[in-house]
């Protein structure tokens, strides 16, 4: 009964409010400043000092009038999954089968072979609800993310514009008995002049070296670069081009033809040069890279060039310019 201190049960006495009164003994640290502020309240009937008291808003405190404990905060309405048992079942499956594959790749798989249509993104909160995500690969493929560098194509007029309009760069393995070595090569587009270097890395910050011994060899300023997507030529490499205010460009993946020039010149190298030698040091390679250096780009006839040294070359271009820029005056 209601008007009653006290009901006798078969089991126990209750009390009115028995659960909300037992609740006291296990008050939180945030139910005990609430109520502090409320007893504080009942004193002054002053609700603005009560709030200054406090050091809350007015707002807060009139949810704290409304009880001790803190209401959930769970919303009234929320996403539920309506992607079928069977298909959550075969993604789990397929991930701990393939934990490299993306789920980029899963989708494609799961509509190709079970008929299953369900977005990357979908596939993705449910590898990450049943922790088939690795949380290192995941912050290792963001902050590459973060420092990529955007790829731009070089236009193609460039490549027979003048000297030094566009460079090719690339990189090329040289194996030997006791050590493998990697040389950096870099031809002109348009006289063909060509500078070699070898290192015992192919890192960026051999790539940067490479890059500041190329800018002291070439007779001529360089205008634009452009690489393959290998690391030698990002980070160290990349900045220092970014310095110098020259421009990137890269070569489409897996397509060698865009820098076909570099790759003969690479391949000259190997059947000319590097194959009637036997084993050296990395200081006894760059002695003998600037001898082929000077062969190259003095001694040997191109045919490309009609038999032109690429330095005798270069000289014919520089008469012509000069008698060019003569009559463009007189006229």
């Amino acid at each position: 009964m209601k008007g009653r201190v006290g009901v006798a049960t078969k089991y126990r006495t209750c009390l009115p409010h028995q659960r909300k009164l037992e609740s006291l003994n296990f008050l939180s640290k945030e139910a005990k400043k609430r109520l502090k502020g409320i007893d504080s309240y009942l004193k002054h009937k002053n609700g603005r000092k009560t709030c200054r008291y406090c050091g809350i808003s007015q707002t807060t405190f009139s949810k704290w009038l409304k009880g001790l404990k803190n209401r959930s905060k769970r919303p009234k309405t929320f996403r539920k999954s309506k992607v079928p048992l069977e298909h959550i079942f075969l993604i789990t499956n397929l991930r701990k089968k393939y934990p490299s594959w993306s789920k980029y790749k899963l989708a494609v798989i799961l509509k190709r072979d079970y008929g299953g249509v369900i977005s990357p993104s979908t596939i993705g909160r449910i590898l990450n609800k049943k922790g088939l995500i690795a949380e290192r690969k995941t912050k290792k493929r963001r902050k590459a993310a973060r420092r990529k560098v955007a790829r731009k194509e070089a236009e193609r007029y460039l490549k027979d514009l003048s000297p030094g309009a566009l460079l090719y760069l690339d990189t090329k393995h040289l194996t030997f008995p006791a050590k493998t070595f990697y040389q950096f090569t870099a031809v002109d587009s348009k006289t063909r002049i060509k500078f070699i270097r070898v290192y015992s890395g192919a890192s960026s910050k051999a790539g940067k070296l490479f890059l500041k011994e190329l800018m002291k060899f070439m007779p001529f300023p360089i205008s634009n670069i452009q690489t393959d997507n290998g690391a030698e030529f990002l980070k160290y490499f990349h900045q220092e081009l970014e310095r110098q205010n020259i421009p990137h460009y890269f070569s489409d993946a897996n397509c060698p033809k865009q820098n076909s020039g570099v790759e003969r010149v690479i391949q000259t190298s190997e059947d000319e040069f590097w194959n009637l030698k036997e084993d050296y040091t990395g200081e006894e390679l760059n002695e003998l890279a600037d001898e082929w250096n000077y062969i190259y780009n003095y001694v040997r006839g191109h045919q490309s060039l009609d038999y032109l040294t690429p330095m005798e070359y270069l000289e014919s271009l520089k008469k012509e310019n000069k008698i060019n820029s003569q009559l463009s005056t007189m006229i």
